[in-house]
């Protein structure tokens, strides 16, 4: 049996139910190509005993490698809920290769940035790393806005009948890029750390690198860029179990607002996410 593409994907299995149409396939490679870096750079995180801001000098661009894989398998899952001929068509293509741009540039001056042993963000040592932190600005937005264009689309165009996915992908998309795009430029215009040394370290939560020590701004930003699955996913949930999707969408979002909220005002006033 034929699976009707104008129909939202159900969340489970994922991938064999994604459409081999170019939009995905341009989505699914992205996610591909940031697997294999994962897995091409797995040695030299192994391996390489550098330390930068009290993790291995590959942690960052490991953890990128991870969240862009999610990012862009999220897109093209989310974005199968929009009829075929529009995800053929050539918006939704250009924002995808918009993000691609963004995604390649990103790619390697954080691994370039790690092979010096230096910072890639909040590096503004010279003008070559003040120049290239504000394009990492850039390509972070480009990023974000080919999820607002799915948003649009699945508004417009996509079937309504499972009522919170098709909500929960719209006020996930459209509130993640918000608050994203709120704390990435409040970031990127001072420390990451309140209340701590220039230089940051200390002890680390380990892996994500958060402070345990100062106030870290990074986990707000972390609790909002990830509205992209979280709200999605209730809408789902409420479809599979029948339950009120405008409710439990709202009430997921307003939460998770919530929350990156306290986190932000948390580290504003120097205390870490994870204290010692």
């Amino acid at each position: 049996m034929s699976r009707d593409t104008n129909t939202p994907v159900m969340w489970m299995p994922l991938m064999r139910q994604l459409d081999n149409d170019p939009l995905t396939r341009l989505l699914l490679s992205f996610a591909l190509f940031m697997g294999a870096a994962f897995l091409v750079f797995l040695p030299a995180w192994i391996m390489d005993s550098r330390i930068l801001d009290s993790a291995s000098v590959w942690t960052k661009p490991q953890k990128f490698n991870i969240s862009f894989v999610v990012h862009f398998v999220t897109l093209a899952i989310l974005a199968q809920q929009v009829p075929r001929e529009t995800r053929t068509g050539p918006l939704l293509k250009i924002f995808a290769y918009l993000a691609g741009l963004g995604l390649v540039f990103e790619f390697v001056y954080l691994n370039t940035q790690a092979a010096r042993g230096v910072r890639s963000h909040f590096n503004f040592d010279g003008p070559f790393e003040q120049a290239m932190y504000g394009l990492m600005g850039l390509g972070a937005v480009l990023l974000m806005t080919i999820a607002v264009a799915i948003a649009w689309q699945i508004w417009r165009k996509a079937d309504r009948s499972r009522r919170g996915l098709w909500l929960g992908s719209i006020v996930g998309l459209t509130t993640a890029f918000i608050t994203t795009v709120i704390f990435g430029f409040y970031m990127s215009s001072t420390s990451r750390y309140v209340g701590a040394p220039l230089t940051g370290g200390g002890e680390v939560v380990p892996f994500f690198g958060w402070s345990r020590e100062y106030g870290d701004l990074r986990p707000a930003h972390f609790v909002s860029m990830h509205m992209i699955q979280t709200i999605p996913f209730a809408g789902w949930i409420a479809d599979r179990f029948r339950w009120n999707g405008l409710a439990v969408v709202l009430g997921v979002t307003a939460v998770q607002i919530a929350l990156a909220t306290f986190l932000f005002m948390q580290a504003r006033a120097g205390e870490p996410f994870w204290p010692l």
